[in-house]
């Protein structure tokens, strides 16, 4: 028989991430499992439910986040009273059932609602982690926020669930402009959260809310906002741990800011410098990298290498691999919109180029 199933929420015109973690509930009580359902909700899960034990394969129970139970349905062999959490309304009962049952971890509600939700939002987190990818400029105008964009526009294309975020911030952010460019038109779906709105959001911003509330553009997520001088970090923070349970790749436009690196710290898996080969771009790159230590960095030259300097030298100098070198930036010159440098990134060589950036990146299978 099927188990029934309450799906989080998905906005409109997203690529959906990979199948949601799972949270199983057995009971009989539709009260206790609409409370589950909003807890689930909010953590990111899918919640499905089973009205006795006879309905949960063991293979259903190994890949879910967690297993609970009521004290009405308590799982008949040790090894899974080890796995499961005991909830219900009537603390007494739960007690009870708990001290006749050894291993079951009690959970009465709602005294103990937020200590379940924090326990669950600690497995997804656990369980389910998205690659994230820092992009950063060594100076102004190289073209960082050009190839975040374009990394996330050709994952979306691979049907990958991704999200940009704009964590550059200022006046003339190319991918605030995105968003300004495709309001009103049908390439725009999703809501309308922002780093403003995000400001006056109380508690912890989970996965789903996330990924429910900000804005689709052609099958990506975005995060940007009004020009801010900063983006405080522990708010940058909590917005890419959620968001690397809601998508597979979050990509991160960082800008020139070594603090906004160091303020991600291990939240950061690779890191893409946008730079040219020369003296200052490879100075500036080397702050940035000592700025995100714990991160894998990778190399893109863009412009000509000033006298003296190559791609070799640069990747020599940095430790760290060139996987791309564009010493002549046409398709740049022909355009200051990187929606419409995308398109000219379409040739034969374009894509190689990308699918070689994200190969490097370690997203072409995230």
């Amino acid at each position: 028989m099927r188990l029934s199933q309450r799906p989080a929420p998905r906005p409109a015109g997203a690529v959906p991430a990979a199948e949601d973690p799972v949270l199983l509930l057995v009971t009989e009580d539709q009260q206790l499992c609409d409370d589950i359902a909003l807890i689930a909700a909010v953590v990111g899960l899918r919640l499905e439910t089973a009205t006795r034990w006879s309905r949960i394969t063991d293979k259903a129970a190994e890949s879910a986040v967690a297993v609970l139970c009521c004290p009405e349905s308590t799982p008949r062999t040790a090894v899974m009273a080890q796995q499961c959490l005991l909830v219900g309304h009537d603390a007494e009962a739960v007690w009870s059932a708990a001290a006749q049952t050894p291993g079951l971890t009690p959970v009465p509600l709602p005294a103990a609602e937020k200590w379940l939700t924090e326990h669950l939002s600690a497995q997804v987190l656990d369980r389910s982690q998205g690659l994230v990818i820092a992009v950063a400029g060594a100076a102004g105008g190289v073209g960082a926020t050009t190839f975040a964009y374009l990394c996330a526009a050709e994952l979306a294309a691979r049907e990958r669930s991704c999200i940009l975020i704009d964590a550059a911030g200022g006046p003339g952010s190319g991918i605030a402009d995105l968003l300004r460019s495709a309001g009103g038109s049908q390439k725009l779906s999703g809501g309308e959260l922002d780093w403003k709105q995000l400001a006056s959001t109380e508690g912890e911003l989970s996965a789903a809310h996330l990924r429910d509330a900000v804005p689709v553009l052609e099958g990506i997520g975005v995060l940007t906002g009004p020009a801010l001088s900063r983006i405080p970090a522990a708010r940058l923070r909590a917005a890419v741990l959620a968001a690397r349970r809601a998508y597979d790749v979050v990509v991160i436009d960082t800008g020139q800011q070594t603090d906004t690196l160091s303020g991600l710290g291990e939240n950061v898996d690779e890191l893409l410098l946008v730079t040219r080969a020369s003296r200052r771009g490879v100075d500036a790159a080397e702050q940035l990298i000592r700025a995100a230590p714990q991160s894998r960095p990778q190399l893109v030259l863009n412009g000509h290498a000033a006298p003296g300097w190559s791609a070799a030298e640069a990747e020599e100098t940095l430790g760290a691999p060139v996987v791309a070198d564009l010493p002549v930036q046409k398709w740049l010159a022909r355009t200051d919109d990187i929606a419409e440098a995308y398109e000219l990134l379409r040739s034969r060589r374009g894509s190689a180029l990308i699918a070689r950036v994200l190969s490097a990146l370690g997203a072409d299978d995230a």
